[in-house]
């Protein structure tokens, strides 16, 4: 089937191309194919361009002078989906699955705020996520590609006692005086040691020292050798956490002087000034 380009000329402006006749010597202005067609012959002094469809699983997308339309060759890859299937008018497209956008031609996954930062702009097909560090009186506290930082909350608001302060990795923590004769401030902190300890920058290697030494003077549990390939918050996220569940207030208490011992002085300081700081507020709010 042949398409002849007819159109009427005051609505519609087809574009063109020049072809000139090495024998005649003679420069021919023709009409090109519509999208979806290609050349099948050019003009002539008394012919239009003759136009053909294009044959399944090719296509031209502009209007064109092909002598064949172009093969649909975008194939799919990993951890993408077909967004439009291949036609006449256009190539396929492929579009990266959710949670993945286009980087360098692949798919690849989302990033994630770490704690003390929220997601600013969430990621899409085309473009990763956008994270933000958490202002003053705001939080993030854990790994996440879809959560913006969250205001503290307002203890006072609730009637309740401000245990701890706090941070841009956690909430405040409140608690009824009540519930602090009771419980005591430091068991308080076993909602954000684990957290804590994360959040310090220590080499993979100490921290891998200071867990083993805990738990097998503690619990007996021996961990394997450090070799390099383990990973500091993964130690700290299923191992201290274990050891933080079951200590007890005087555990909790001399932490701060056991990580001395490991040398981890600079952790030991900024723990030991936020427990000082929570028991004499506690003293003072709840006069413990």
């Amino acid at each position: 089937m042949f398409l002849t380009v007819v159109t009427d000329t005051t609505n519609v402006s087809v574009p063109t191309y020049q072809l000139h006749d090495l024998i005649t010597g003679v420069t021919f202005t023709c009409d090109r194919c519509p999208p979806g067609y290609h050349k099948h012959a050019d003009c002539t002094a008394t012919d239009k361009t003759q136009c053909v469809p294009c044959k399944p699983r090719h296509f031209t997308q502009y209007w064109n002078y092909l002598s064949k339309c172009l093969y649909c060759n975008n194939f799919c890859g990993e951890n993408e989906f077909v967004k439009q299937e291949c036609s006449p008018l256009n190539n396929r497209v492929c579009e990266c699955i959710e949670g993945y956008y286009h980087h360098h031609d692949f798919c690849t996954r989302h990033t994630k705020c770490p704690s003390g930062q929220g997601v600013e702009l969430k990621g899409t097909a085309h473009r990763d996520t956008v994270c933000v560090k958490c202002s003053s009186g705001s939080y993030s506290a854990g790994s996440s590609g879809h959560e913006p930082c969250m205001y503290h909350t307002d203890c006072a608001a609730l009637g309740l006692q401000t245990v701890v302060e706090g941070t841009v990795w956690h909430d405040n923590i409140c608690a009824s005086c009540e519930d602090l004769k009771a419980r005591g401030v430091l068991d308080y902190f076993k909602e954000i040691l684990p957290d804590f300890l994360a959040q310090q920058r220590i080499k993979p290697k100490k921290a891998h020292r200071f867990i083993r030494r805990l738990l097998m003077k503690c619990c007996g549990e021996r961990l394997p050798e450090h070799t390099g390939g383990f990973d500091s918050s993964n130690i700290l996220q299923n191992h201290f956490r274990e050891w933080v569940k079951e200590a007890s207030k005087k555990k909790l208490k001399e932490l701060p002087e056991i990580l001395r011992k490991f040398r981890l002085y600079n952790a030991a300081d900024k723990l030991e000034r936020k427990m000082m700081k929570a028991e004499d507020g506690a003293n003072q709010s709840c006069s413990l």
